[in-house]
């Protein structure tokens, strides 16, 4: 499963939520702090999709 959030904290300090985007396979990863992990995903997101996903969590806490 891949959780995501866009950033630590929002702009009033608060420590943002994690997003459940979908079920994912770890694929490889490169690198460390920052480190980049790619993920095999059942399907492709659509930046669209990823928002509202995002800001409809947002608005139902």
């Amino acid at each position: 499963m891949l959780f995501v959030r866009e950033q630590n904290d929002d702009e009033y300090g608060f420590t943002m939520s994690y997003v459940f985007l979908e079920e994912a396979n770890f694929k490889s990863y490169t690198g460390a702090k920052p480190m980049n992990i790619e993920w095999q995903l059942a399907e492709p997101i659509i930046l669209r999709v990823l928002r509202e996903k995002y800001y409809s969590r947002i608005r139902n806490e």
